[in-house]
């Protein structure tokens, strides 16, 4: 991770918006950074690569918005692991710089509590109005600020939206999953390799944002993606040994079970 130093932070007026960055790629980031603090009224803090250094960035530094160059799995990995972090009692508001933004990336950008989105390859001025505008507490989706986002894409989601983009096939293997089934007797029930089930929980867990089987079938069952989640009495999940019933509110962070 690479930060300022202490010093010169200092000298900033506390009026400043701090800004931490994360991406993947250090030039793009670099050159993200300039073009921030061409802004007199922005201060990049510092940069990382990866969740657990976004985490020590935010927890150290205290920033007011956070930018993030991430997609896909490390996108809902590196929200996940923002949960935790406050900053003054809240925690900091997340803008992502995508390469696409039609209204399914805008309802997964709402499902993983991203507070604004844009595209790459906006204007300058558009990414200085869209942090200032998350900096002051709202939401801003493009080239403009939307103050009701949850709202709004509450009447977009088709029944697609509602299922995550999930396939038939892979919602077959989330019925499975949450019934604790494991690859081996997946594959048997659905005719396929074990293979082929290793590859649709890993595109199942990029979809919805989770890195655990047991993070899987309590999602499911939260979320009702299962066949019979509709007038059927939930019961309790048996995962990898562990027993969990998804009303019970038990953290999931602390468990432990085999990822595919």
């Amino acid at each position: 991770m690479d930060t300022i130093d202490i010093r010169e932070q200092g000298t900033h007026r506390r009026t400043d918006i701090q800004i931490v960055l994360v991406g993947s790629h250090p030039i793009f980031l670099e050159g993200l950074r300039t073009l921030l603090e061409a802004e007199p009224a922005f201060t990049v803090l510092g940069r990382a690569s990866t969740a657990g250094e976004a985490v020590k960035a935010v927890s150290e530094l205290r920033p007011d918005v956070v930018i993030v160059t991430l997609s896909g799995r490390p996108l809902a990995r590196l929200m996940h692991a923002l949960r935790n972090v406050t900053s003054g009692g809240r925690c900091a508001p997340t803008i992502v710089l995508t390469a696409t933004l039609d209204k399914g990336d805008i309802v997964r950008g709402q499902e993983l509590g991203l507070a604004g989105m844009l595209p790459k390859d906006t204007s300058s001025l558009a990414l200085f109005e869209c942090v200032r505008t998350v900096a002051a507490g709202r939401c801003w989706i493009g080239d403009e600020p939307m103050d009701q986002f949850a709202e709004t894409t509450r009447s977009w989601r088709t029944v697609e939206d509602r299922q995550f983009g999930l396939t038939r096939r892979e919602l077959e293997v989330v019925d499975a999953v949450v019934r604790g089934d494991d690859n081996k007797s997946i594959a048997r029930q659905l005719s396929i390799g074990i293979d082929t089930v290793k590859h649709h929980l890993s595109s199942i867990f990029t979809k919805v944002g989770v890195f655990s089987r047991l993070q899987l079938a309590v999602f499911a069952m939260h979320h009702e993606l299962t066949s019979d989640a509709m007038g059927t009495e939930r019961v309790p999940v048996r995962v990898a040994g562990f027993v969990a019933d998804p009303r019970s509110g038990a953290r999931l962070a602390s468990i432990s079970s085999p990822a595919v």
